[in-house]
């Protein structure tokens, strides 16, 4: 019987220890996704700015669109920009 009192002390510990572990990762996890969604925010916010600046301001919807991309995709649609001639090869890309 002496040794439940240790037992339960090395138990208590390793619970305590695993539940700093997780707090730690799912910080970590929390800041790497708050990152993720700041690059994103910001690729979107240069893509917009470039298309405005080239074709006037764009309707809501395709503004909604531009913001929902993923980064990939923001990149990609960064690059074919430059070959675009009217709002209408923007609307068919994003199609």
């Amino acid at each position: 019987m002496r040794l439940a009192p240790l037992y339960e002390q090395d138990r208590e510990a390793a619970i305590q220890q695993g539940e700093a572990i997780g707090l730690q990762k799912g910080r970590i996890e929390g800041i790497q996704q708050g990152e993720a969604i700041g690059l994103q925010k910001g690729e979107a916010k240069v893509v917009l700015r470039l298309l405005n600046r080239r074709f006037g301001q764009l309707p809501p919807h395709i503004t909604e669109t531009i913001q929902k991309l993923s980064v990939e995709k923001l990149e990609d649609l960064g690059e074919a920009l430059l070959d675009f001639k009217s709002q209408a090869d923007l609307i068919n890309w994003l199609n």
